[in-house]
């Protein structure tokens, strides 16, 4: 029996130092890509430094390379009920400027990326590949012209809508009008596809998912949203649309809101979200200076403290259902940071955790091929498609 024990207990560092290994040959070059980051608006409305570390939100230059990330798309948006409709063009247009200059200003780290190209040789370069993305169909008004546009300024996908429906494509989280998407909703999509732009169906009712995979003739995306069979909210993908989405080639990205990986958390959430509105509301009404970004920032972090902790490990657990249910080609990394109000999960609390998921799958058992797809690889490949299908 002792020559059994001595030998298993010898074998653990041997295995041990094995997924060490791997994963330091992993880190050498993995591509680490998040679909959905949403800093540029604190550029626009903080003035806020890249290239600076913070200790509060999640991205920041020096945490990217600590963690190792190589692209990122960031989201431009305005939030449907933020601000009129008269000013939602505006204002997306306020926070793309804020991302290129973003870019421009931190041009030794990090440059902008058009095509799936670029982002291998920027990320082979050392730098962050920096990716555009469009938040919500509501803000083109409606406008294949501002669609085109967009493309043009460097957007490279669009999420059909946001959290309310708009007029041509169903929210997942609003009233459903249009049964899905409407024949403009389809022509949309169509033009999407004709210029090479990646159609996002996060946030989108089940129908609308359906309807864009069935229309688009490129693979699709859900840029953050998790998995509903583990946390049960309207924001997270149900199997059956997984599986749909699968099929036709496309993506899940995980999203990391702490609400969206543990439904007590969301619940806790939703209930105080009318309070914490409402308290942030007034915290912008009342002081007009710098610091009231320091009391919004406050005022989150009392309402995310009263919610149940939630492990990162739910993460994995999230990507684990999805390599089960449709295969690793179709999972990725969407976190949302940057736009979740730091309701982040203990294990992965900015850009500098990502490595944290590598050594998971390691010992989860994953082989470094799907890991490779996982962190970055499957969002690269739904790009190329989308280029594929725009060049025809």
């Amino acid at each position: 029996m002792k020559p059994v024990i001595l030998s298993v207990l010898l074998s653990l560092p041997l295995h041990a130092q094995s997924l060490d290994q791997r994963f330091q040959s992993l880190m050498r070059d993995i591509l680490i890509f998040d679909a959905h980051i949403d800093t540029p608006r604190y550029v626009v409305d903080e003035g806020y430094q890249l290239e600076e570390e913070h200790s509060y939100y999640e991205t920041d230059i020096p945490r990217l390379k600590r963690g190792r990330v190589g692209a990122v798309f960031f989201g431009i948006y305005a939030q449907p009920g933020d601000y009129a409709p008269h000013q939602w063009l505006p204002r997306a247009l306020d926070c793309l400027d804020g991302f290129h200059e973003m870019v421009r200003r931190n041009s030794r780290d990090m440059e902008v990326a058009y095509t799936a190209d670029d982002v291998i040789r920027i990320h082979r370069a050392g730098k962050v590949a920096a990716l555009a993305s469009l938040e919500g169909g509501h803000i083109i008004a409606d406008s294949p012209r501002i669609l085109r546009l967009m493309y043009r300024l460097g957007v490279r996908y669009m999420t059909l809508a946001h959290f309310r429906t708009n007029n041509w494509a169903d929210s997942a989280t609003d009233v459903a009008v249009h049964n899905g998407l409407n024949n403009l909703g389809r022509e949309i999509v169509a033009e999407m596809n004709r210029l090479g732009m990646i159609v996002d169906i996060s946030h989108v009712s089940d129908k609308t998912v359906s309807d864009a995979v069935a229309v688009s003739k490129a693979p699709v995306i859900a840029s953050h949203s998790s998995v509903k069979a583990i946390c049960d909210i309207p924001r997270n993908m149900n199997d059956d649309v997984i599986r749909a989405v699968a099929k036709g080639g496309g993506v899940v990205a995980i999203n990391f809101h702490a609400g969206y990986l543990d439904k007590k958390a969301y619940d806790v959430y939703m209930s105080n979200r009318e309070s914490r509105e409402r308290d942030i509301k007034e915290a912008l009404s009342m002081n007009t200076g710098s610091r009231k970004w320091e009391l919004v920032r406050a005022i989150q972090q009392r309402y995310f403290r009263l919610m149940p902790p939630v492990d990162s490990k739910l993460i994995l657990r999230n990507i684990d259902h999805i390599v089960k249910l449709a295969g690793a080609d179709h999972v990725g990394l969407g976190s949302d940071f940057d736009g979740i109000s730091g309701m982040v999960p203990r294990g992965m609390e900015d850009v500098s955790k990502y490595p944290s998921l590598v050594k998971g799958m390691l010992e989860m058992g994953y082989n470094d091929a799907d890991i490779r797809k996982i962190m970055g690889g499957n969002l690269i490949r739904v790009m190329r498609a989308a280029e594929a299908v725009a060049s025809k």
